[in-house]
């Protein structure tokens, strides 16, 4: 028969464990804002990069946005179909002559990547 000094200490033991978890996953989940923060940061600055690489005056914020807004508008809009494969069409031109990744290109690394993270350690 287990004694109370026995239960006392496993029972000190859990919580000491259970605090341990808890400090750990808190740790985790600071790196995994941090990473994301990071992430869109990079995301923010290739997509300046590739603006300033199509010639786009960058210092004209308003014609930038007001391209943007139109472009969501076409690819929300009853013709999105024919909008988007044009889009994508610009682009895969754009990206051969600066020598970036095609949307192929793309996808086809994210494509090994999900199979690396599923055959890995797992999606999220």
């Amino acid at each position: 028969m287990a004694g109370t000094k026995a239960i006392h200490r496993l029972e000190k033991k859990f919580s000491f464990l259970q605090q341990k978890q808890e400090q750990t996953m808190a740790k985790i989940r600071q790196e995994m804002k941090r990473t994301k923060r990071e992430i869109e940061a990079q995301r923010l600055d290739f997509i300046a990069q590739t603006i300033k690489k199509t010639g786009f005056p960058i210092d004209k914020t308003v014609l930038l946005i007001g391209a943007v807004l139109d472009a969501k508008e076409k690819i929300e809009g009853s013709e999105s179909t024919a909008a988007i494969n044009r889009y994508i069409e610009l682009y895969n031109d754009f990206a051969a002559k600066q020598g970036i990744q095609t949307l192929e290109e793309a996808a086809e690394e994210e494509s090994i990547d999900n199979s690396v993270e599923v055959s890995g350690y797992g999606r999220e």
